[in-house]
């Protein structure tokens, strides 16, 4: 039978949690999990080195798109891209988010630039950019940085209506 909205969300949170300290990596991850990255003009590099061709890991769209298949088994497949994840999923108010839920993040420089995946309790896991592992953080949306950036949240798997 069908896993329930909550069932399912509690195995992405699962699926995220077991990522914990894989690399980031520009470009990386897919269906099948961590893969390796690339770099563009802007992205993937640290220090003038790109990093992103050398490392096996996910960068944050491709982390939930990964979490969301295995989670789902396939039923729930999100694109590579942080604005079409967004797009694709329905709107959850902040007030109501649930273990799996994707939390957006933008600037005025850089609208959707982030995605991350809510596990429960206030926490995210991510993968946030070249040079650093997939992390938790707690309470994301009472740390500034992350809460002067939040864009909204959306439940995958649900009609985006």
């Amino acid at each position: 039978p069908p896993l329930s909205a909550e069932a399912l969300g509690g195995r992405v949170a699962a699926v995220a949690a077991g990522q914990l300290g894989v690399p980031y990596a520009w470009g990386g991850g897919d269906r099948l999990g961590a893969s390796l990255g690339f770099c563009d003009e802007q992205n993937g590099w640290l220090d003038g080195v790109c990093l992103g061709e050398k490392t096996v890991g996910f960068d944050c769209s491709g982390l939930s798109l990964y979490c969301w298949y295995r989670a789902s088994q396939g039923a729930v497949e999100l694109g590579h891209y942080t604005v079409a994840q967004f797009h694709l999923s329905a709107p959850v108010e902040r007030d109501a988010l649930t273990p799996g839920d994707l939390l957006f993040f933008s600037r005025p420089d850089a609208p959707l630039h982030h995605v991350g995946i809510h596990v429960g309790e206030g926490a995210m896991i991510h993968a946030e950019r070249t040079g650093t592992l997939v992390a938790r953080v707690e309470n994301v949306l009472d740390v500034p940085r992350w809460a002067g950036e939040f864009a909204g949240a959306r439940r995958p798997g649900q009609p985006a209506g």
